[in-house]
């Protein structure tokens, strides 16, 4: 007996193994996929179709990309100032985001008349395109970062409301009911029986908001009137005619977003899928 266990435990590790490697592989294609579409894009717009200005290719894209890793600047700062800058006003937005719209989606799924008062004004928020937001953000902190930040924020509201309440309410009533049976307390219930069952709920709505919140602190930069940010750098480079830096930019946020996706978001998905008995498939 001893001897099959540890047999299963092996084959499960080279299955593992075998599984993260194919996701890689698949990965690594994907992306070359990406590169050379691209690439064919790129030759030919600059071989038929180039009337003033050509195509970046990926060679230009890249080299360009070396030299400002290298610490050349661009527009007075480096490009990990633009890229901090970004980072920090994001992660800025979309906690305090974040914050408020796992607290709406807790207090809507308590009662069904409160999801279906609450709801309404999730949806309608839901609706409203990022950028629809930059008068109000104009109105009431003027042009700079907080208005980028309060931006990021209102989008990253409604996914998380409407994922936590949808979560939480999806619970069976018996579920509910066995822990009031066994005394558990109401902050032991969400503990242990409310927030384990919505938690995949969670945390896919946890991905949109990230997702759309990193999108929007990108288009809020082009729009607000700040000085530095990836966002501002596309928006001047692309003023001023230089889209091999214009698609730098670009290669940076999809890098940061792919890292975000890929490593962190993905990691905590599987890991939370293996702590609950579910079977990970690649």
């Amino acid at each position: 007996m001893l001897d099959s266990a540890v047999d299963n435990k092996i084959h499960l590790g080279k299955n593992t193994h075998i599984s993260v490697t194919k996701a890689l592989i698949f990965f690594v294609i994907g992306i070359l996929l990406v590169i050379g579409i691209w690439w064919l894009v790129a030759e030919i717009y600059n071989t038929y179709f180039i009337v003033t200005m050509s195509f970046p290719t990926p060679f230009e894209v890249f080299s360009q990309l070396i030299d400002y890793l290298g610490g050349k600047t661009l527009f007075r700062a480096t490009i990990y100032e633009h890229i901090s800058a970004s980072l920090s006003r994001w992660i800025k937005g979309f906690l305090l985001g974040a914050l408020i719209g796992i607290i709406i989606g807790f207090i809507i799924s308590l009662k069904d008349s409160l999801y279906q008062i609450g709801i309404v004004p999730i949806n309608i928020l839901q609706m409203i395109p990022g950028l629809a937001w930059l008068p109000v953000a104009i109105l009431l902190f003027g042009f700079g970062e907080n208005s980028a930040i309060f931006m990021v924020g209102v989008v990253a509201i409604s996914p998380l409301a409407i994922s936590v309440s949808s979560g939480l309410r999806r619970v069976p009533q018996v579920n509910k009911r066995v822990a009031k049976m066994s005394g558990l307390s109401r902050l032991d219930t969400l503990t242990d029986v409310l927030l384990p069952f919505a938690t995949l709920d969670i945390l896919s709505g946890l991905r949109i908001s990230i997702g759309s919140s990193w999108r929007m602190i990108i288009a809020a930069e082009m729009v607000v009137g700040v000085a530095v940010g990836l966002g501002f750098c596309i928006s001047s480079t692309s003023a001023s005619l230089n889209y091999v830096a214009s698609f730098v930019c670009i290669v940076i946020i999809c890098i940061i977003g792919l890292i975000i996706d890929k490593l962190v978001l993905q990691s905590v998905e599987k890991y939370t899928r293996r702590k609950m008995g579910f079977q990970e498939d690649f």
